[in-house]
């Protein structure tokens, strides 16, 4: 793509601009100049949008998932552990960017080379939003971004497309499908249209329009994991980090997922205190808490699972009756505690 004089930009700032280009981060058509990008790309983003938990190597492809009913199931990347990615279906909507990308144009002074073949004037660019009915179908979310009909890159990151390059070098299972409508014609990867996805933002740039192959519905991976920022503050406050940190309790109360060491103390004999754990999927894996009684009393300390979660595999709370006794407990992260 030549680059001439007469744009009012750097060549440095141009050549970033063609470069998002290159690798897919564009979201618009190459006709269009850098200033027109109306939707961030993912070049620079911080803990708060970066991946924390491994990503599981064995998902179906969406073609496998569709035809098995497999839809909005969610999957973990070790046996018990807990979810982190979601199969999920997408409208896939018109950024009302229509324009003929035929050949040899030129856009002020700067000649380009849109297309690959002749074509007439027609939509370019697209952006994907979780479905209308994504919260009755799925079991997972309710809460934004995890709602129906969330634009992917109105969530500023928050949802996010799994990208194939975190899956395994075979039987990929992270390509986005893309379809001309839910159970129409699918456009192939390779198909003369020569679309791209930017899996950040949840957008999708189609080189060569053709009006019988207008994208209407999508199916791809989603990260329901927990991001980077929190990953390091579970590892802190579990003494994973130089700090550490007692909690200090004088009545019934839910342990919170940062604390450690909980001390408990009672008022008299029959001041009898209920802690209640946290869900475990809310904790990392091998998070663990110390739940000390304070006091020599002939008061007790019980401790109780979430819901229907386990504790050494029992649904059943633990009690602590001895004065100054103890417990020590550790999460597999998922559903389950267990004593040490």
């Amino acid at each position: 793509m030549p680059i001439t004089a007469g744009t009012g930009s750097t060549n440095q700032t141009m050549t970033v601009s063609a470069f998002k280009k290159l690798v897919g981060k564009t979201n618009t058509g190459n006709q269009k100049a850098f200033y027109e990008e109306t939707v961030a790309s993912s070049i620079q983003i911080n803990t708060k949008r970066i991946f924390g938990d491994d990503i599981p190597q064995s998902v179906p492809n969406p073609t496998d998932a569709i035809a098995a009913g497999d839809l909005y199931n969610t999957y973990s990347a070790s046996a018990g552990g807990a979810d982190i990615v979601q199969i999920v279906e997408f409208d896939v909507i018109g950024f009302n960017s229509q324009y003929d990308a035929d050949a040899d144009k030129t856009f002020g002074d700067v000649e380009y080379f849109g297309g690959d073949e002749s074509q007439v004037s027609g939509e370019h660019g697209y952006y994907l939003r979780l479905s209308a009915d994504y919260n009755t179908s799925s079991s997972f979310g309710g809460t934004a971004p995890f709602s129906s009909s969330q634009v992917v890159y109105a969530s500023n990151g928050a949802l996010q497309l799994v990208h194939p390059q975190f899956g395994p070098a075979t039987s990929n299972g992270y390509f986005l499908e893309l379809y001309t409508s839910k159970g129409g014609t699918r456009i192939n990867d390779t198909d003369p249209t020569d679309w791209v996805v930017d899996y950040y933002n949840g957008t999708i740039l189609v080189q060569d329009y053709d009006a019988s192959k207008i994208p209407t519905y999508a199916v791809a991976y989603i990260y329901i994991g927990k991001y980077a920022d929190e990953k390091i503050s579970d590892a802190s406050g579990s003494g994973g980090g130089i700090s550490y940190s007692r909690t200090a309790v004088t009545a019934d109360t839910t342990a919170s997922v940062n604390d450690v060491i909980i001390g408990v103390s009672s008022s008299g004999d029959l001041d009898n205190i209920e802690i209640r754990l946290p869900d475990a999927s809310d904790l990392s894996n091998g998070q663990y808490f110390l739940i000390k009684k304070e006091d020599n009393f002939a008061s007790t300390v019980t401790i109780s699972p979430s819901g229907t979660q386990n504790i050494d595999g029992q649904n059943n709370s633990i009690v602590i009756q001895s004065g100054f006794g103890a417990v020590n407990l550790y999460t597999d992260g998922s559903s389950n505690y267990f004593i040490y």
